[in-house]
């Protein structure tokens, strides 16, 4: 089978450590890894990580950085390499040394940049950014996918939801009858989330939102990573018996307890009997990084032989450090940075202990990649008792519930495990038994291509490339 997987997103990085760069390199391994013909058609192949798969690229972010070049030659000066995402801040937050001051030669002595200064380094870009994307880019996008329908004819087009990047569902309908089935993997509204964010004001959110209930009702079947996230889909008009939940995958051969162990410990200098108590993934809002700080300065005193490792970087990561410099820990809890994704299994091995600690959210629809992870390395694991890790984790058993938002009990349940050895064995022989029996990435890709055989059944056999 031929299948053609499409990532319009020019915020996911396919050879990226995230999260979302990782699902899209997975799924098209566990594809190819079944032994079917695949390519990819992506907006941003940046990153080292690349799969041995042949990929197109459809770049995006290009009127911005286009006009701002033009205007720097102009004005005789050298442009900077500046992005709405770099230079956004909140109103009157610049101060000296800060981002403003960065972008901006001699401003150092304005606390508030002048609305010059922000029309041209943070509203125009923004504005060139959203219209692109939601406008224009699709278009490049879809003549990209129309070819590829094309020259490649491919049995299935399965595509990774962006916002406004209706390309490739455009490109299907233009192929006309016999077009191959539409399978769209969902793992957000980011409308939602876009403009939760403050990132697509008045008409753009309106619009955004308007294409993403259109591109989910396009898709012959959608998956979704959730419950949460499906009936999300419902509400929004798609058949009930087009989505499909499949939350996020694990390699349970890469992220395995028989791996080598030794390259933490030695990095950290760590003697045998100490405990580490990890944390992996970004250092971003609501992504449980600031609870984890706060837990661990109430387990500390508690847990004398313990440490603290936080692997993974992002926005807060700055703020992380000064705030573990003044709850004491900047000699017992330890910053990692940023960690290829392909070096994380060598690092989750020496671990004793690993963390999932989402603040209370009111729709929690993720669906926790680093939680199959720490269970497929036979960790001992304990996470907050909100959204799928109530389905994942088996309280007691392969693992320890514990409802959020509050330090002091977490602390207490974890410095129970620091102390005992014996049950976080147990809890980690039963976590990676109960992540070799759940979901992983081959399972995922069967069973997309099992929803790729009923569609063309359904449509009686059509397609015939």
């Amino acid at each position: 089978m031929r299948i053609l997987l499409c990532c319009a997103d020019w915020g996911v990085p396919l050879g990226g450590c995230a999260g979302s760069s990782v699902h899209v390199r997975a799924m098209a391994r566990a594809l190819s890894g079944l032994g079917h013909e695949v390519r990819l058609v992506v907006s941003n192949a940046d990153g080292p990580n690349l799969p041995p798969l042949p990929v197109t690229v459809v770049p995006g972010r290009a009127w911005w950085p286009a006009v701002r070049d033009g205007v720097e030659r102009c004005r005789g000066r050298v442009a900077r390499d500046v992005s709405p995402a770099a230079t956004r801040v909140e109103a009157g937050s610049a101060a000296p040394g800060g981002a403003w001051q960065d972008f901006c030669p001699g401003s150092e002595k304005a606390d508030v940049p002048s609305l010059k200064t922000r029309l041209y380094y943070e509203h125009l870009p923004m504005w060139f950014d959203r219209v692109e994307e939601l406008a224009w880019h699709r278009r490049r996008f879809e003549r990209v996918v129309g070819k590829a329908l094309d020259e490649f004819r491919p049995h299935a087009v399965y595509e990774r939801y962006a916002l406004g990047q209706t390309g490739a569902a455009r490109a299907l309908e233009r192929f006309g009858p016999g077009a191959p089935p539409f399978l769209l993997e969902v793992n957000a509204s980011l409308a939602d989330e876009r403009a939760s964010r403050g990132d697509l004001p008045g008409l753009f959110g309106r619009l955004a939102r308007w294409q993403e209930v259109r591109q989910w009702r396009r898709a012959d079947t959608v998956f979704c990573v959730s419950r949460t996230l499906g009936e999300r889909l419902e509400r929004s008009g798609v058949d009930p018996g087009r989505i499909e939940v499949t939350p996020n995958g694990v390699d349970v051969d890469r992220f395995s307890p028989d791996r080598p162990r030794g390259t933490l410990r030695s990095r950290l200098q760590a003697e045998a009997d100490d405990v580490l108590v990890g944390f992996v993934g970004s250092l971003s809002p609501g992504r449980g990084a600031v609870e984890f700080l706060e837990i661990m300065a109430k387990t500390l005193p508690m847990a004398p032989r313990a440490l603290g490792v936080v692997v993974g970087g992002g926005p807060l990561a700055d703020a992380l450090r000064r705030r573990a410099g003044e709850l004491g820990l900047h000699r017992r809890v330890v910053f990692l940075g940023p960690v290829a994704h392909e070096a994380v299994p060598d690092l989750l091995v020496d671990l004793d202990i690993a963390l999932a600690c989402y603040p209370a959210q009111e729709a929690f629809y993720f669906s926790p990649m680093k939680v199959l992870e720490y269970m497929a390395a036979g960790l001992a694991v304990v996470c907050g008792r909100v959204g799928q890790m109530r389905e994942l984790v088996a309280d007691g058993v392969s693992g320890l519930l514990v409802e959020p938002g509050n330090p002091e009990v977490w602390a207490a349940v974890v410095a129970g495990l620091c102390r005992d050895s014996r049950r976080r064995a147990a809890l980690g022989a039963q976590a990676r038994s109960s992540a070799l029996a759940g979901p992983t990435w081959g399972k995922n890709a069967a069973r997309v291509v099992a929803a790729i055989e009923g569609v063309t059944a359904r449509r009686g056999g059509r397609y015939r490339p």
